[in-house]
């Protein structure tokens, strides 16, 4: 039983939406005998559906959204919480998944307000932008700051599967005023005020980003790095696992920042740079 009732409840979400969506026309249209009445019926049904949909799946994840929590857990059926995961995973996406209905739910602020807080989000303000096609899930998870735009196709991954067979699962925080660029991946990390991580870029888990951070196109931040206020990371850099990056730092272009490393200074980033560049002329004169 356990097995079949994530299927059931949404079942039981698209039975219960028909069903109300078609009621004002069996009440009111069927029986009749004015035309413009049955017209005007069925063309109720349409927001009627829209309504009890979003409703419906909201009301139904609440059941399961103490399964949203953090830690690490197996993926099984039966595990407690995976379980409740499914549940709320399921309803979710039923919801994620249709387009038209959750396009609307998000161009009308007040919608979109309610839906998320049925779905379990809990920051303080829903006034972000968001788009159909932006990855998002585990609502209780997430805590989006004011003002924030996360682009069209970008992924905000509270939950990642590993290869181990588990799930993992955490928080992401994105403050006030901060820019996710296009196909850009957020791990479980934090991300400071008025801070941007730019198109393609890509950053692991427990990252910390502090405020007016600029993350350019195509970077790549290893897990558990920590970048400080005002630093630039430049286009296609790589920052390696643990890495500690102070205050008003430029990393240039196309950088490849050890795991580990801690670079307090713009000297520490120069120290760097050069080794790097000078085992590559190294290299380069033994192959002539």
């Amino acid at each position: 039983m356990k097995n079949t009732l994530p299927a059931l409840i949404v079942c039981l979400l698209w039975i219960g939406s028909a069903s109300i969506s078609a009621a004002p026309y069996f009440f009111f249209g069927q029986n009749s005998a004015s035309d413009v009445l049955k017209f005007a019926t069925l063309v109720a049904s349409l927001p009627m559906f829209a309504l009890s949909f979003v409703f419906i799946s909201g009301a139904l994840s609440t059941t399961a959204q103490k399964g949203i929590v953090r830690g690490v857990f197996p993926r099984k059926a039966f595990h407690p919480v995976y379980f409740l995961r499914r549940i709320y995973g399921g309803c979710w996406t039923q919801l994620f998944y249709f387009k038209p209905i959750y396009s609307i739910v998000l161009f009308i602020p007040i919608f979109k307000t309610v839906t998320f807080r049925l779905f379990g989000y809990r920051g303080v303000s829903t006034n972000f932008t968001v788009y159909p096609d932006t990855w998002i899930r585990d609502l209780p998870m997430l805590d989006i700051g004011e003002n924030s735009y996360l682009s069209n196709r970008a992924t905000i991954g509270t939950n990642l599967c590993l290869s181990d067979g588990n799930i993992l699962v955490d928080t992401v925080t994105i403050g006030k005023n901060s820019l996710i660029g296009h196909l850009a991946i957020i791990g479980p990390s934090l991300i400071g005020e008025n801070t941007e991580v730019g198109v393609g870029a890509a950053m692991g888990i427990r990252v910390r980003l502090g405020n007016k951070v600029r993350i350019a196109p195509r970077a790549g931040i290893g897990h558990g790095t920590k970048i400080s206020d005002d630093t630039v990371i430049g286009q296609m850099s790589h920052i390696g696992t643990k890495v500690i990056i102070g205050k008003n730092i430029d990393i240039p272009a196309g950088a490849n920042i050890p795991n580990g490393a801690v670079l307090l200074s713009q000297e520490d980033v120069d120290k760097y740079i050069s080794s790097e560049t000078d085992l590559l002329i190294q290299l380069r004169d033994k192959m002539k």
